[in-house]
């Protein structure tokens, strides 16, 4: 049959090849759906594992070994090659090997392949996938691998072998790696057919099971809960098409809600781990997924929550950010002079200027000050938008005294700014003390109509559940606009 499956079985010391035997697995698998790699790591608790393992070796076309360095003890190793030879006299035996060890006589009458990343691609894993006779099949078991892809997994084995272990075998909680060799990222759909591995599946953040799939099929998942988040899909796009750039990786900053049956309700934020190369262009991009107790941004709908963010942006802006700057310059500085070397005038205004980048991209995300004009009304909306046009004109300030490493012009810029954010604050606070007590208002109203509803229904039916469907007439207003609470 043109789609026969193999059957590999990795015999190898679980002393010293153990993470190596799972890596090799894992990398295998990866390339098609016709390849079942076996270890004896999957015996499971109870099982007969010399049944197992004599089984697994029977139904194998390929013995893959895995010689160690040491090579004074390789009874096992050994049993389980004449194991295999005795059950698949038309099996192949592929042995991989330190290029500086040793040949030990099991294996001497045997085309050895040493495990260096040319060697690996070209007498392993080519023959594998694009020559079906290698593995006794009608039909090869993926044509369509590219050579990159091919010499990607063989630095991938060789590091395995070499006792280079990939950091995720460490990461406890739930990742994903997108692969997008040769695809034009430039295009808007040029990531929808990137592949998606999930090693350990989707099940704690997104109930799902599947371990491989589409960039497309992962955003139409994401999507079907949308009260639960969905940026953390476009801001991964983001990122790939910035290191696609060869620019640097933005700051990821949205959470969602996991959806896991264990793990509703917990917050999860996407970060890019780290991004593999060939040659100068990146092919795949490892993310990770951490829980994280408070999400992104919590806020009310329209006006009040489009004032509670910009509060919180100058808030941010002031405390993190101009305080720490001039509590710093007066602990260490007279007032008339900045007693600071100009290395550490250099580094003091780097890591002010990439604070203020951080808080101005995530104003940007929640785009706060193209919705915050109609948050306010009369002489206030005219005052703020004057605000605005000032944060502006300073902003480019500082930005061009960065620039020129003017750090007198800097601290001049930052003053201002800080007179700036004061009168914000203050002017925003009032409006929000203002919306607050009409949504209290509101609030009120509210628990009134529900307890005269309830108490109606109390008094024409005692026995009457406390909680019925006149509840989901106020459950939009009691739901934050971010689906937080969903």
């Amino acid at each position: 049959m043109a789609d026969q499956r193999v059957s590999i079985f990795v015999c190898h010391k679980v002393a010293t090849h153990k993470r190596a035997a799972a890596r090799i697995k894992e990398i295998l698998e990866s390339r098609t759906d016709r390849l079942d790699v076996h270890i004896c790591e999957e015996v499971l608790a109870g099982g007969r594992w010399r049944e197992w393992i004599a089984e697994r070796i029977a139904q194998s076309q390929l013995l893959l070994v895995l010689l160690p360095r040491d090579t004074s003890d390789l009874t096992w190793i050994a049993a389980e090659i004449g194991r295999f030879q005795a059950a698949c006299p038309g099996g192949r035996l592929v042995v991989l090997k330190h290029a500086s060890a040793q040949l030990p006589d099991i294996v001497r009458d045997h085309q050895v392949v040493d495990a260096s990343c040319d060697e690996l691609q070209t007498r392993f894993l080519a023959p594998l996938y694009r020559n079906p006779e290698f593995a006794g099949i009608p039909a090869p078991l993926n044509s369509r691998v590219k050579d990159t892809e091919l010499r990607h997994d063989a630095k991938m084995i060789e590091d395995a072998l070499l006792g280079i272990v990939d950091p995720r075998t460490e990461f406890f909680g739930e990742f994903l790696i997108v692969e997008t060799t040769g695809l034009d990222l430039k295009s808007p759909t040029g990531l929808d057919h990137a592949n998606v591995r999930a090693p350990s599946g989707c099940r704690r953040i997104l109930d799902w099971n599947c371990r491989s799939f589409s960039w497309s099929e992962l955003r139409a998942r994401a999507a079907e809960e949308r009260g639960k988040g969905t940026f953390w899909v476009s801001e991964m796009e983001d990122v790939i098409a910035d290191v696609a750039r060869q620019s640097s990786a933005r700051v990821m900053t949205s959470t969602f809600r996991a959806r896991g049956k264990d793990t509703a309700g917990q917050i999860f934020r996407p970060q890019l781990d780290r991004v593999d190369f060939i040659d100068d262009t990146p092919v795949r991009y490892h993310f990770v997924f951490h829980e994280v107790l408070v999400p992104e941004l919590v806020r009310g709908p329209e006006h009040i929550g489009e004032v509670f963010t910009l509060l919180y942006i100058a808030t941010r802006v002031r405390w993190e950010v101009l305080n720490p700057f001039f509590v710093k310059l007066a602990r260490n500085t007279p007032p008339s002079r900045w007693k600071l070397t100009q290395e550490e005038r250099r580094d003091l205004v780097a890591r002010v200027s990439r604070s203020l980048r951080i808080i101005e991209h995530q104003a940007e995300r929640h785009k706060i000050l193209e919705a915050v004009e109609s948050a306010f009304d009369g002489n206030d909306r005219e005052r703020i938008l004057r605000l605005i046009k000032q944060r502006k004109l300073i902003k480019n300030a500082i930005e061009t005294a960065a620039n020129d490493e003017d750090f007198e012009q800097f601290v001049g810029g930052l003053m201002r700014a800080l007179e700036l954010n004061c009168e914000v604050t203050e002017l925003v606070a009032n409006r929000f003390l203002q919306l607050s007590r009409e949504d209290r208002a509101r609030t009120q109203h509210m628990l009134q109509t529900i307890r005269s509803a309830e108490a109606e229904r109390d008094e024409a039916d005692p026995a009457a559940d406390m909680m019925d469907a006149s509840w989901s007439t106020y459950v939009d207003v009691l739901t934050p606009t971010d689906g937080t609470f969903k």
